[in-house]
């Protein structure tokens, strides 16, 4: 919305940096859907092939700041499977859905489940055979489009140096979905404290350090932090929420993303949190610590790890979407600390 572009800034044009975008949606589509309507194997027991793509949503961009390429893409894709059996010639069908397609899963990682429309033996050998043959075929397609991207879109928002070259773009693989404690062992490698700068001086970071207080019990705003049904009141809907760990979050349509790494009920929540501005390896470290103090509750936080051109445009967003928002929509209000 505008409000929130007035706030974080045009998201063509961060801080005057230039930005380039191209939006590889429609393209995206038109490719999934001719690889997977090629797919078929035929095998002694019998054959089967992909007969339709019932269900393909989401979007993908393609994004060129200061030189660097920065893809973002989720997907959510579902086919229809037919085929016959060697000794039968009944149209025997299934499903395969495939889901969390985006940049931060490898092929291997993301969700694909099987289904059989009806029970029987026929039905299964064919099921067999879409689980051993047609499942594989399905992630080398995840694994090429991914190719397909840095290729044909990639090199649109590449953009040319002072010399006339152009800009090489590197292939940028998928951030694996690590395990809560394999994340936790990684933070030291992600995230990057202002006392270490980086060779890009773009990419330097700070800490940030916020507090406020809330007219309410700790419970209560504990759960405006965990709780979708609260989360979606104070965004206006633009809440996407599973609060367990190493459950994902994405708010304001995507500009907020991240991973709950730790969750202790009433006491304190760790997130690993990015801005969809910042370069796609780049993440920050949140901690919210609740603290009753009787007449109210005592917020602070933490954060680890965020580049300094992102300062101000993170504190406000904090207090805007975040502490303000809470206080307006639940009433919790009692003036900034």
């Amino acid at each position: 919305s505008s409000g929130i572009n007035a706030e974080y800034g045009d998201a063509k044009n961060v801080n005057n940096w230039h930005w380039s975008e191209v939006d590889a949606s429609g393209p995206s589509k038109k490719f999934f859907k001719e690889k997977f309507l090629a797919l078929t194997e035929t095998g002694s027991e019998g054959s089967v092939r992909i007969s339709e793509v019932t269900k393909c949503e989401g979007e993908a961009s393609v994004n060129n700041r200061k030189g660097k390429v920065i893809y973002f893409f989720e997907w959510n894709i579902e086919l229809k499977w037919c085929g016959k059996t060697a000794t039968s010639n009944d149209n025997i069908t299934g499903k395969i859905i495939i889901e969390n397609i985006s940049e931060e899963n490898t092929e291997d990682e993301i969700d694909i489940t099987t289904r059989q429309n009806k029970d029987g033996n026929e039905h299964t050998k064919l099921h067999q055979i879409v689980k051993s043959q047609l499942v594989p075929k399905c992630r080398g397609i995840v694994g090429d489009y991914i190719k397909y991207l840095q290729v044909e879109h990639g090199k649109q928002v590449i953009l040319p140096t002072k010399k006339g070259q152009g800009i090489n773009s590197q292939p940028i693989k998928p951030k694996a979905a690590a395990p809560v404690n394999s994340i936790k062992q990684k933070m030291s490698e992600t995230v990057i404290s202002s006392s270490k700068a980086t060779e890009c001086t773009d990419n330097k970071r700070t800490n940030i350090n916020l507090s406020d207080s809330f007219k309410c019990c700790v419970d209560d705003l504990f759960q405006c932090f965990i709780n979708p049904d609260k989360m979606k009141a104070y965004f206006n809907g633009a809440a996407e929420v599973d609060p367990r760990e190493s459950g994902k979050f994405a708010m304001l349509g995507g500009m907020i993303t991240g991973t709950y790494l730790e969750i202790q009920p009433n006491e304190s929540i760790q997130l690993h949190w990015r801005f969809k501005d910042w370069p796609a390896d780049m993440y920050s470290s949140v901690t919210l610590k609740f603290k009753d103090t009787g007449s109210s509750t005592e917020l602070s936080l933490s954060q680890v790890g965020v580049p300094q051109y992102s300062v101000d445009q993170i504190k406000s967003g904090w207090y805007k979407y975040y502490f303000n928002a809470i206080k307006r929509t639940f009433g919790y209000g009692s003036g900034t600390l």
